[in-house]
This record gives C-alpha cells, sequence and structure tokens, in this order.
C-alpha cells in the first residue's frame, strides 16, 4: 500500500464514538457487502438505514475479555473492569432489575462490564492462559496502547479505518475468542473475514507510519482448557484479502455512485448443490 493521505491516529478514543464515526468503512462493515448480495446489505444499511448487527452471547464474552485485557495493556487490574452484580443489589428472584441494582450498575466506571459469576470465572481462566502463553504474555506486556484508532484515505481513495486490540512499538496485534477447535480455525477465521482483518490492519499500521511487520493473532478457546493459539496468515491469503478488499470498496463506491446496489443475477434462478 502507498499514498495514504488524511491519516489521523486516536489513542484515547472511546469505542462508541470509534463505531459511530460513518465516514470512514471499517473491515467488518466492507466485508458484509462482499460478494453476490453485498449490494443488498449496503443499500440496507446505507440506503434504508437498517443494522446487519444481530449480537449473540459469544460475542458479549468476547467483548469482556478485549476489556479485560485492554486493562492489563494499561495496567490496570482487569477485575477492575469485570463485575457481577452482588446478590444483595439483585431482586429476590435473582433477576437484575430494582433500585438496588440500577444504583450499583450507576456506580461502575463507564469502561466496566457487567458479567455473569460464570462467565467471570471463564475470563479469569481465559486470562490465565494468556499469561501462561509465552508469546501471548509477551505481546501483551510489549504493548503501548489498545484499541488504538487509525482513519486515513487509501490509494484508492477509499476512507478506511481500524481500531487494534493491541499496539507495541513494532506491530499491531488482535485477540479473539474462539468456540473452534484448533482443526476447524482456519474455517472460522474465513467465515469471518479474518484474512481480510490482517491485510486491513496491516494497511492501516502502514499509513499510521509503523514499519513492516507480521500481524499476529492472539486465539484463546473460551472452553476448558482454554488453550491458546498465536497466528499467523500467509502471504497467498493476504494477497487474495486485499484482492478482495480492492473488489468490494470498488463496487461500494460504484452502487453508491450509480444509485443501483442489485445485480440482474440476484434475481434469477439458482441450481442448487446438494451432497
Amino acid at each position: 500500500m502507498a499514498n495514504s493521505t488524511d491519516i489521523r491516529v486516536l489513542t484515547d478514543m472511546d469505542n462508541a464514538l470509534y463505531h459511530a464515526e460513518s465516514s470512514h468503512v471499517s473491515r467488518s462493515a466492507a466485508s458484509r457487502y462482499f460478494g453476490a448480495d453485498g449490494g443488498r446489505s449496503q443499500r440496507f444499511v446505507e440506503v434504508l438505514g437498517g443494522s446487519l448487527f444481530s449480537g449473540s452471547v459469544a460475542a458479549s464474552l468476547g467483548t469482556a475479555v478485549d476489556t479485560a485485557v485492554s486493562a492489563m495493556i494499561g495496567g490496570v487490574e482487569w477485575r477492575s473492569v469485570i463485575h457481577v452484580p452482588p446478590a444483595d443489589v439483585c431482586a429476590t428472584d435473582g433477576s437484575r432489575r430494582g433500585k438496588k441494582y440500577t444504583d450499583w450498575k450507576s456506580s461502575l466506571l463507564t469502561s466496566a462490564i457487567e458479567v455473569s459469576a460464570v462467565d467471570e470465572q471463564k475470563i479469569h481462566s481465559i486470562v490465565q492462559s494468556l499469561q501462561e502463553h509465552k508469546l501471548a504474555r509477551d505481546l501483551i506486556a510489549l504493548s503501548t496502547h489498545s484499541q488504538y484508532s487509525v482513519f486515513w484515505t487509501d490509494e484508492n481513495g477509499h476512507p478506511r479505518k481500524a481500531r487494534a486490540d493491541g499496539v507495541t512499538a513494532t506491530e499491531w496485534w488482535d485477540l479473539k475468542t474462539t468456540s473452534s477447535e484448533w482443526r476447524d480455525i482456519g474455517h472460522s477465521f474465513r467465515k469471518y473475514f479474518y484474512d481480510w482483518q490482517a491485510a486491513w490492519y496491516s494497511d492501516a499500521a502502514e499509513a499510521a507510519g509503523c514499519p513492516p511487520f507480521v500481524f499476529r493473532f492472539v486465539c484463546v478457546q473460551t472452553f476448558p482448557p482454554f488453550d491458546v493459539r498465536v497466528f499467523t496468515l500467509p502471504k497467498r491469503t493476504l494477497a487474495r484479502a486485499r484482492a478482495e478488499i480492492d473488489e468490494t470498496l470498488n463496487a461500494m463506491r460504484a452502487r453508491r455512485e450509480s444509485g443501483v446496489y442489485v445485480d440482474e443475477q440476484y434475481h434469477e434462478a439458482v441450481e442448487l448443490q446438494i451432497g
């Protein structure tokens, strides 16, 4: 990548503000507009004002783990930002409602995450596993920033943004929680466009002035014994991802400029292959 312009780097941007900033496209947004049905997804969001995010329990646990690790990078005890409601603030049936509960919740830091006792124990085990893995522990210890936000315009004139989980003096890396077995992790990486993320975030790092590096994913399983692996991706995979990214960003711009979001192919019958 070369000739990036309009570069902004923000080291303390609020997470909600980052996601609300809509003039730059994120990797996760662009990946939703990839492929034959990408135009309808783009139209649903940009023209009709819809949202493609449905959320999940797994995502909630992943967010809590991200919050805990971000605290560790900042030199803060992770338990100070992960909280389980005390039994005496919950309603008599154990539900999270009532004045005692709302008063307790309002007393938490804005950066804090509320979790169940079960998830707190999982987070404890995940943090312990990350600390036991030498490379993962070193990446966390060497990181100077978390949730490091970069906004830039790439060489093709596409405004893009990225937000890294961890940034050291020489590289960016990302943390992933996964419910996959390691033998299936490649499928998960492709399904969730993590190959795009490695290429996209490497471009963002270059735009921000970081020297070339090999992007690494710190992955931790969300089930016992909470094993950790650190993965990199081969150059051919990153080259394919960059080609798909360029194709998608160009298509997004063409749809927006023409007002035509749906290909004629969408209306045709498709032969379904079974077995």
